[in-house]
Order: C-alpha cells, then structure tokens, then sequence
C-alpha cells in the first residue's frame, strides 16, 4: 500500500463516526483507534456533518426491506459523475439490480436488490465514507 493511500484512509477515518478501523491486505496491517486519548474528537466541517435522509410517507418499519453496506467504503449513486443515479426515490426496482457502488481499496462493489419493489429511503450521500453495516436502502417489497 503506497504512502498516499495510507494517509487518505487516515483522513477518512478521522472524518468518519468510525471509533476502531483495522485494515488487512496482504502484508500491510493498519489499526486505528480514536476516542482514548486527551485529544478532542475533531470538529467536521458543517456540510459534512450528516448524510441526508429522503424520506417518501412513513410506513410500518418492519414492512421495508433494509439494505446495508457490506463493507466501510465509498458510497457512490451512478457508475460515473456524468451518469444519472441507478435508482432514485420512490423508483421501482427488481430483485438483483444495482442500487449503488461502494469502492473499498480501490474496487467497485455492487449493491443490489434483495427484493421486488420501491425504493422508500436512500441514506447514502455520493462521495461520502459510508461504515459497515451502514442502512443504505429500504425498499418496500411488492
């Protein structure tokens, strides 16, 4: 892993909500830590405070299909800048097609539908540090 990258992890992590990030490739092994220290969590610009949420009208929780980020990486809407986003608000989708990207380590990974129906919330902001686990999705299942 080349310098460069190393330092851009550092400074995701620090911008991040992200309190221990440990990363294992090949040879190289980095852990991060934050929080134990006597040096103040630092203060995120306010644009970048938090994602926001599109909501359409509230329904049961229960009834909507969650779909999660599988890894911490970056969450992109389209396949490139000049594309329109996979899927908007209130779109209809089927099982199996892309929702969005997220790039980790310099690879592009697929989400995708786990379910026939209608994207009720997207979570994701483009080009910001989505976490692990992370609700990108609901999707109403129809």
């Amino acid at each position: 892993m080349e310098q460069k990258e190393i330092y851009d992890l550092i400074d995701r992590f620090e911008g991040s909500s992200l309190t221990v990030m440990e990363i294992e490739h090949r040879d190289f092994k980095l852990h991060l830590e934050k929080g134990g220290g006597e040096t103040p969590p630092a203060v995120l610009p306010m644009m970048q405070t938090q994602p926001s949420v599109h909501q359409a009208a509230p329904v049961e929780e229960n009834s909507y299909e969650k779909v999660k980020a599988p890894l911490v990486g970056v969450y992109y809407g389209a396949g490139a800048p000049d594309e329109p986003p996979y899927v908007s608000l209130g779109d209809r989708v089927s099982k199996g097609q892309v929702l969005c990207l997220v790039e980790a380590m310099k690879m592009m990974n697929e989400l995708k539908s786990p379910v026939d129906g209608i994207v009720r919330t997207i979570n994701g902001v483009n080009g910001q540090l989505v976490e692990y686990d992370q609700i990108l999705f609901e999707v109403e299942p129809c």
